[in-house]
């Protein structure tokens, strides 16, 4: 290694001095470091540069006898020693620097002081020998050789280094660490060398090192000035970015304020624009929209209802119904509001929302009448995310709709008041929302289905708890009686009341009867009165109780199966058994909490999962069937509530054609209440059957709600002459109606073809793994299939 590097030494000083020399223009031109740490650091690496420079002139004049040579080795040794000492004492300005600056001293330490004092004494030390010889000298072949003082020419170049370095170990806590690690080599690493050059001799092995470590000094400095750019670089856009928040947030609470302010004209309106918003940006996401877009249709949600604020308080605040000329004055709100955002020239979108919200898609909205994608996107949206909410809120004539309501609204509205793609989006946000969490959310207990865990009874069903479901598990209940000492009549005892509804609420006004579906069953009291009313039958039997429970305590335990309800009732020392028939198997059935001058306490509700068997209720009614009509090549299927009941599974064949007879029951009036198509596989080629796997689930409405973990479905929908709209749907169903669904099978894949009163489908399933047989299978909700034929 030594003998390589001697043999090569002129051509690597030649090297590395000629970097330094590229390093020196660097930091001359970098204005990105301070003005007092770019000089120090270009004297570091210019002296470096000539240092190394003139050791290789001087090893090359070494035994020249000519002038020229006798004046160059002396020269060039002279620079070599002095700016050793030079390089030194640029290290020195370069940490003093580096201390002030980064380190936050206000005065440097003494010792860096007498770093600069000593340097100065080295570069003079060499000045004296050059007449004394005491660290060289040349012999009459112009040869140089150490002289007897030799070893003091390494005492200032090695002691102050030693020095610096035990500064830069004090204080390096408050040094960044690269350049804390290049001092210290800086330092150390010619030390090192210059133990070795003692040894060895003819090899310029320190001075190299010096360079070398020069070199490294402005590759840690470039290290550490990019670092603090990127890091300032870094805190200002973090400021823009807090300070775009912050004006977002000053603008977001300004126009929270203001329409909060306009929707407090109706107390039934209070919050709406910021629920708008709310939904707005949801149907936004789930398109996929950037981050800027979802803000843009937020705030246009939040701003489309502005021009309320130049509408009368009195039409306002008059609801729904509203008389031709008063419609005519609040469909002006989409002019004002239009006119008031055009002042924000910056967002058109705004002006954009306000003014087309209430366009419809197929051409019948206002105050434009634009159809289609001719009405702007950001008002698309924002109009199902107001008529989401429009539906969902309290109003001053009706109740909030329940979540099915609104979804069927939605499908009923896709193609003809909203862009269909959005409408189906939104309707994909209710699917994920059984809960009803996304309107709950935003405060109130109008979509809190949970029953009261206490009410004060007043009049005779003035408060009824929430209804609690009869399903066909056992479900038990229980509760304290506290009687009222104010009762006018000196009558105070609880009752039941047996219903169906929509929001599993009593209901007493016409509207919301019609609104909720509402249907009451009968009542029932604790002494064995009850009432009839919309059931078919209803049989009470009342027992003395053997075993007393307290007096005020009451049990009751309800199931059903089928059509026919049973209750068993525990209070007033009697016990009471009820069956109920309903008017059919599709109805569901409720039981409310209720009484007469007094409190209801520690209500209590227990599901035990335990299945009920037809044998538990007695039939105090016949079974209403309604395919008790023509059996063709498989069984006919009545289909009471969502996927109670399935017809016989058929295995899927190239050109298969189904054709059947479908009628809605007389409880349906949703659009999913028909038929729906299934494609699945199982090892017994029964639904829910040992490894079974669904693959499709077709709605002859037009919905595919089949999830996509083992195919993917692809559906087309489109309407023909024959549809007129959902009602006319509806109606067709219910009367009865003949439908075909043929199948192409081809690879991995299976379509189905299917038309419903003039909705036609085409619904391509193509599956992840192949299975070896699919199977069909038809099923719904509320209705009847009958004559059933295969072709094939």
């Amino acid at each position: 290694m030594v003998e390589y590097l001697a043999a090569h030494q002129l051509n690597i000083m030649l090297s590395l001095s000629s970097v330094c020399f590229t390093i020196a223009v660097f930091v001359l031109i970098a204005r990105a470091l301070p003005y007092k740490r770019r000089i120090s650091l270009l004297l570091l690496e210019l002296s470096s540069m000539f240092l190394l420079y003139f050791d290789r002139l001087a090893y090359m004049y070494s035994g020249n006898l000519t002038e020229a040579g006798y004046i160059g080795v002396r020269v060039t040794n002279f620079f070599v020693f002095a700016l050793t000492n030079a390089v030194v004492l640029s290290l020195n300005l370069y940490l003093s620097d580096v201390l002030l600056v980064e380190g936050g001293l206000t005065e440097l330490p003494k010792r860096l002081k007498a770093c600069t004092i000593l340097s100065l004494i080295g570069i003079g030390m060499v000045i004296v020998s050059q007449f004394t010889n005491l660290y060289y000298y040349f012999d009459v072949f112009n040869v140089y050789h150490r002289g007897p003082g030799f070893i003091l020419c390494y005492l200032f170049p090695v002691v102050t280094p030693l020095i610096q370095l035990t500064v830069i170990l004090r204080y390096r806590d408050r040094i960044a660490k690269g350049i804390y690690i290049s001092i210290v080599l800086f330092i150390v690493a010619p030390i090192i060398a210059s133990i070795f050059q003692i040894f060895i001799y003819g090899l310029s092995l320190t001075n190299m090192t010096i360079v070398g470590m020069a070199v490294l000094v402005y590759i840690f400095a470039l290290f550490d000035i990019n670092d603090k750019l990127e890091r300032a670089n870094k805190r200002e856009i973090e400021f823009f970015k807090e300070e775009r928040k912050s004006m977002q947030r000053l603008f977001n609470q300004t126009s929270t304020a203001f329409v909060d302010a306009i929707d407090s004209k109706d107390v039934y309106s209070i919050g709406h624009s910021a629920r708008v918003a709310k939904y707005a940006r949801l149907i936004a996401e789930a398109c996929g929209k950037s981050e800027r877009e979802c803000d843009e249709i937020y705030y246009t949600g939040l701003l489309h209802d502005v021009g309320k604020i130049g509408i009368p308080d009195s039409i306002i605040a008059k609801g729904e119904e509203l008389s031709p000329e008063e419609q005519v004055i609040l469909k002006n709100k989409s002019i004002i509001g239009s006119n008031i955002l055009s002042n924000i020239e910056e967002y058109p979108y705004l002006r954009d929302g306000a003014h087309y919200v209430h366009e419809r898609w197929d051409g019948k909205g206002y105050p434009e009448g634009l159809k289609g994608v001719e009405i702007p996107e950001h008002a698309r949206i924002v109009a199902v995310a107001n008529y989401y909410d429009m539906l969902t809120t309290k109003k001053s004539d009706r109740d909030p709709y329940p979540q099915f309501i609104v979804r069927e609204e939605m499908i009923k509205g896709a193609s003809t008041r909203f862009d269909p793609r959005f409408a189906n989006i939104m309707v994909g946000i209710i699917d994920a929302d059984p809960e009803y969490k996304l309107r709950d959310n935003l405060g109130g207990d109008d979509f809190d289905f949970n029953p009261e865990t206490h009410i004060e009874c007043e009049e005779y069903r003035k408060k009824v708890t929430k209804g609690i479901l009869f399903e066909e598990t056992v479900t038990n209940i229980s509760f304290d009686w506290e009687k009222q000492n104010d009762s006018p009549t000196g009558y105070s005892n609880p009752a039941l009341v047996l219903f169906d509804s929509y929001d599993n609420r009593i209901h007493v006004d016409k509207k919301n009867i019609e609104a909720f579906g509402y249907t009451e069953y009968g009542e029932l009291w604790f002494n064995g009165h009850y009432n009839v009313a919309n059931a078919r039958n209803m049989d009470v039997k009342v027992e003395e109780l053997e075993n007393a429970i307290e007096a005020n305590h009451y049990e009751i335990t309800i199931f059903r199966f089928d059509d026919h309800l049973k209750l068993i009732t525990k209070g007033q020392g009697k016990k009471i058994v009820a069956v109920v028939a309903l008017p059919n198997s599709s109805k569901y059935a409720y039981v409310g909490l209720t009484g007469e001058y007094g409190n209801i306490n520690n209500i209590t509700i227990e599901n035990t999962e335990q299945q009920v068997k037809e044998s538990d209720i007695e039939r105090i009614a016949d079974v209403i069937s309604y395919i008790n009509r023509m059996e063709s090549d498989i069984p006919n299927v009545q289909i009471n509530r969502n996927r109670s009941s399935y017809s016989e599974a058929l295995v899927v064949n190239d050109g298969m054609n189904v054709v059947f007879h479908t009628m809605s029951l007389p409880s349906a009036n949703l659009v999913w209440h028909c038929p729906y198509a299934v494609l699945f596989s199982s090892d017994d080629g029964n639904v829910d059957g040992q490894n079974y796997r669904e693959y499709a689930l077709l709605k002859l409405n037009g919905e595919n709600e089949c999830e996509t973990v083992y195919a993917e479905n692809t559906m087309v929908k489109k309407v023909t002459d024959e549809f007129v709209d959902w009602d006319t749907w509806k109606e067709k169903n219910k009367i009865g109606l003949e439908c075909r669904i043929s199948f192409k099978k081809k690879n991995n894949q299976v379509e189905m073809a299917v038309e419903d009163a003039g909705i036609l489908i085409r619904n391509t399933t193509k599956f992840k793994d192949k299975p070896e047989k699919v199977y069909f299978t038809l099923t719904g909700d509320q209705c009847a299939i009958t004559d059933i034929r295969i072709y094939k």
